[in-house]
């Protein structure tokens, strides 16, 4: 009897090892892709009368996680409510989480302009620019006023960059998903919000399977 229950404790044991291994290898290979919701708290970012920039990344950032979630893409999102996160927070959380791809969201702003453009670190990284590319260009399919294109550094010259994509150790890029300060561009964004998270989703699921060729 007492070896019947010896051999069974074994099993059970060799079980839940056999388990353990097979959730190590299944993360491992899993894709983690980090969605960047710019601002938020009391980092309101951009704004246009009561419309602020830390609203409209949000609701498009959660978006874009349901598409890739649909595509079995595991979304690590560096917040998911109206809070405070700080630039290093957000680097931290996606290099800890071993992120295939860093994608930050933001809504630009002028006194005049209009249209979506996509920044890339200023050292024009091919991984970089090829994710930058692949979203922009789903994006053209949809209702845009102005493909404004990839751009390198930040606003301030080629040689700066911006924090999340100088700190980031996967390819990144930030998407200024049109102008909050141009009505038009905030109407094509209320009525094509979901159409704008699908090509940016579909930028990044394009993006991943090149990868593995």
């Amino acid at each position: 009897m007492k070896n019947h229950v010896k051999i069974l404790l074994i099993t059970i044991l060799l079980i839940i090892v056999f388990i353990i291994i097979i959730m190590i290898l299944k993360d491992k290979n899993e894709i983690v892709v980090c969605i960047d919701a710019g601002h938020g708290g009391d980092d309101v970012g951009a704004i246009l009368d009561k419309r602020y920039e830390k609203n409209d990344t949000l609701e498009i950032a959660k978006l874009v996680k349901k598409y890739l979630k649909k595509q079995n893409i595991k979304v690590v999102m560096t917040r998911d409510k109206d809070k405070a996160v700080s630039l290093e927070e957000r680097c931290n959380l996606a290099n800890r989480k071993n992120a295939k791809l860093f994608v930050s969201i933001h809504r630009n702003s002028a006194k005049t302009g209009n249209g979506i453009e996509i920044w890339c670190n200023s050292a024009k990284r091919e991984e970089d620019t090829d994710l930058a590319n692949a979203i922009i260009e789903k994006l053209q399919n949809t209702d845009i006023q102005k493909n404004r294109g990839v751009k390198y550094g930040t606003i301030d010259g080629e040689n700066s960059d911006y924090y999340v994509l100088k700190n980031t150790n996967m390819p990144s890029c930030l998407i200024e998903l049109g102008f909050i300060t141009d009505e038009k561009d905030n109407q094509l964004l209320d009525n094509y919000k979901k159409d704008y998270a699908k090509a940016i989703a579909d930028g990044i699921v394009e993006t991943i399977e090149s990868r593995k060729k």
